[in-house]
């Protein structure tokens, strides 16, 4: 993983980008609130997880049954991914994925973050810089 400044891990710079204070991300299936490190590798793998799927840059990917505090993990994995997520419906969406499938595309994620780490570092470097 690429780190952009030493006094900060990329955890606490993708935090920022979220605007939240609390970090919260599915640990062992259970959304709970996590430190930085544990956040930034959950929303990669999410992020690695969709781009196994195959979606276009810029496509819209819809999700349902997503809460309050599932929606910034989500945004940041699909900005990572370079993908637009909906979370109402949207006829435009070129897919719908329900939020309990979030764990799913976490673990092919973590299986495919070699392909795709490199991609994502390249991602957030720019909007780090940018």
């Amino acid at each position: 993983m690429t780190t952009i400044c030493s006094s900060h891990s990329n955890g606490s710079l993708l935090m920022a980008l979220t605007g939240d204070t609390a970090a919260y991300a599915p640990v062992d299936g259970c959304w709970t609130e996590t430190d930085p490190c544990q956040f930034e590798t959950q929303v990669r793998n999410l992020a690695y997880g969709l781009m196994v799927r195959n979606y276009r840059s810029g496509n819209v990917i819809g999700f349902s049954g997503c809460t309050d505090d599932m929606k910034p993990f989500i945004s940041l994995a699909c900005r990572l991914s370079h993908l637009l997520p909906a979370f109402s419906e949207d006829e435009s969406a070129a897919a719908v994925i329900p939020a309990q499938d979030i764990d799913y595309l976490i673990r092919i994620g973590s299986t495919w973050s070699r392909k795709y780490s490199s991609s994502v570092d390249r991602t957030i470097t720019r909007l780090m810089l940018g």
